[in-house]
């Protein structure tokens, strides 16, 4: 009572599974760094933090008191006179020179200084006299004292530039001495690079020279002997606010983790492989200086804390990429592989290449060592004195689309089958093929491999004894070409045991597929797109023996 059911072709129908779009086979929690777009869907690996930079500060600079000691110069020479008036040219001249020690090393070239308030200049005329010589008044005539050029005077009457005019002024009365007090409000050495003062081993020297030309005129000169004028300068300390220059300061910037976590588990599975068709590193920093800032990079990739090998990143100066600048004010700076972003807001894109290294194997975190340079050798302004905050920040926003290096894992599986086929013990067969019917609209090639198959019980427990087979051609799944439309494939899962009743043991089929090279290029990965197992069925090749007794 045994009889032969099928003949050549039997064909059992197991069901089919339900459509499952992405959004179900990458469980995404609010907080999660991948998340959907809410008007894409496109899905986005995003995450944004601080990054510590230490305010820089440039010192300020104390330029000491100096004095500038004109040479004496005889106005007067007489014998025996009474109640004369003398006529003298004057001309004379002393050095002047100001120096300020402990610069700030930041201060490579300075082109002007500006107090912080204006410094007194005191400018005195001393007269002196030998003998029984006497006098009553003396008065300039055109007399011109001329400062070094440099120093620029708070605006007043007698002020021209850096000469003061004294006409007409009476510069002693009954042997007095004359003193004018003036305003500097600081240095101006020019305006452009070359051409002003270079701190020597931490030390400014200002040098110069302070003359005096024109006439005076003495009254009431009687007696004998000689009367001579001794003109003094003296400028008194200044604390300088700000310069114009060469300035240079070291900005520091703490290294940065940028840690991927929450991740869903086909990114996290050590054989995913991304290769992004533009991954985007926003670097956000508000520069307060007047002077563009160079940033070196090191973007480092870790894994279980290693070092994930040959997938370093290096931006800047001493490579071929792109320099990343900060101009002065705020900045959007987005580091990409193709160089170019919508991301609203940007103010300035980088092209760099192998940014992708930095998630091809998808780390736990991204080292970011960052080094802000002033290269810039041309004159700007800075405060001295103050902290310069750079308040900065990142953001990673990558675009999950596919390229032809992308290797992603997806586990599924078909459940209860047991109900079905556990009256089918009494049916004897030894091998058996499992066909499943795909329909796709992820835009990635699949592939199933025997090895990636798992035969379970209802408890759960592995079939062990079952062996698994596909045939090359029978183990990939076609890739949608946009992202919409499903391409339809056919898998074949060839099962032998020597356990002739081993179909009706079967309750489960778990299977891992992984991503393979297919032909759809720069299409986005969006949580509407699906996979969805159409009809499943089980072939007995040469029917099945039922046993009737």
């Amino acid at each position: 009572m045994t009889v032969n059911v099928g003949g050549e072709h039997l064909t059992i129908p197991a069901g089919s599974s339900d459509t499952a779009y992405l959004s179900k086979i990458i469980e995404v929690e609010e907080g999660d760094i991948l998340q959907p777009d809410a008007a894409t869907r496109v899905y986005h690996l995003t995450k944004k933090d601080d990054i510590d930079v230490k305010p820089t500060t440039v010192k300020e600079v104390t330029i000491d008191e100096t004095t500038t000691n004109l040479s004496s110069i005889e106005i007067v020479n007489a014998t025996s006179l009474t109640d004369e008036e003398v006529l003298a040219p004057v001309t004379t001249s002393g050095d002047f020179e100001a120096k300020s020690n402990n610069i700030d090393e930041a201060l490579k070239e300075l082109g002007a200084l500006h107090a912080k308030a204006p410094v007194d200049l005191i400018l005195t005329i001393d007269f002196q006299k030998e003998q029984s010589l006497n006098f009553t008044r003396v008065q300039a005539n055109k007399l011109k004292i001329v400062f070094p050029d440099y120093i620029v005077f708070k605006a007043e009457e007698g002020i021209q530039g850096h000469e003061l005019i004294l006409d007409g002024q009476v510069l002693s009365e009954n042997g007095k001495s004359y003193s004018r007090t003036l305003k500097v409000e600081g240095y101006e050495f020019g305006e452009n690079t070359g051409f002003g003062k270079e701190p020597v081993n931490g030390t400014l020297t200002i040098d110069g020279e302070i003359s005096m030309e024109g006439d005076v005129v003495t009254s009431g000169v009687s007696g004998s002997g000689t009367l001579s004028l001794v003109p003094t300068a003296v400028l008194g300390e200044m604390i300088v606010g700000s310069v114009r220059g060469v300035i240079q300061p070291n900005i520091d910037a703490e290294t940065t983790k940028i840690e991927l976590n929450d991740l869903p588990d086909f990114l996290k599975d050590e054989e995913t492989r991304l290769d992004i068709t533009n991954p985007v590193i926003l670097l956000i920093a508000n520069n307060p200086l007047e002077t563009p800032v160079e940033v070196d990079a090191v973007l480092t990739p870790m894994k279980n804390n290693t070092q994930i090998e040959g997938k370093k990143v290096e931006i800047g100066r001493g490579n071929d990429k792109d320099p990343v600048k900060l101009a002065s004010g705020n900045n959007v700076i987005a580091l990409s592989r193709t160089g170019e972003c919508t991301i609203e807001g940007v103010t300035s894109n980088v092209k760099v290449e192998d940014i992708n290294n930095l998630l091809e194997t998808i780390p736990d975190d991204i080292m970011v060592d960052l080094k802000p340079v002033v290269r810039n050798e041309e004159y700007y302004t800075a405060e001295l004195g103050i902290a310069y905050e750079m308040p900065s920040s990142y953001e990673v926003d990558v675009p999950l689309s596919f390229e032809q290096g992308l290797n992603i894992v997806y586990n599924d599986s078909i459940q209860d089958l047991n109900k079905d086929l556990n009256d089918l013990d009494k049916v004897g067969l030894k091998n058996m093929k499992v066909i499943l019917s795909v329909d796709n609209a992820i835009p990635l090639k699949l592939q199933l491999k025997a090895e990636n198959v798992q035969i379970k019980d209802v408890y759960g427990n592995e079939l062990s004894a079952v062996k698994k087979t596909i045939e090359e051609d029978k183990q990939y799944v076609a890739e949608s070409a946009d992202g919409e439309k499903p391409a339809t494939s056919e898998l074949v899962l060839s099962l032998t045991s020597d356990d002739t009743a081993f179909l009706s043991k079967i309750d489960r089929i778990c299977f891992k597929i992984t991503a393979v090279t297919g032909s759809a290029t720069g299409v986005p990965l969006k949580d509407t797109q699906w996979l969805k197992i159409t009809s499943i069925k089980l072939s007995v090749p040469g029917g099945v023996n039922v046993d009737l007794n």
